[in-house]
């Protein structure tokens, strides 16, 4: 699903290292959805944390808070708001466009 680019503006410096960063967003969400599909709360919460994480840090903001809340959803055990927050995630990184500037 594809939809209205989501612009993210980050710092030039960290234009090298996004090839790696997007590949490896993509290996999470796909052990995101893993981990939801067997109940491994666990392992979602801590692949919300990572994602917080290495959102905020590289300032895809929009994959901070997704990471922020899917942390907090998958530590309750919350089954469907954890589902919508992977699929957030998913439609997320389909349609981040990432700016380079200050």
């Amino acid at each position: 699903m594809t939809g209205t680019p989501i612009i993210e503006r980050i710092d030039p410096e960290l234009e090298e290292l996004m090839e790696r960063f997007f590949v490896n967003s993509r290996a999470d969400l796909a052990e995101m959805e893993l981990s939801l599909e067997s109940g491994d709360f666990e392992t979602l919460s801590r692949l919300g944390h990572t994602a917080k994480g290495t959102g905020y840090g590289y300032g895809l903001l929009g994959m901070g808070e997704i990471g922020k809340e899917l942390e907090q959803t998958a530590k309750s055990g919350d089954v469907t708001a954890s589902r919508v927050l992977v699929e957030r995630m998913s439609h997320y990184l389909d349609n981040v466009r990432v700016e380079y500037g200050e």
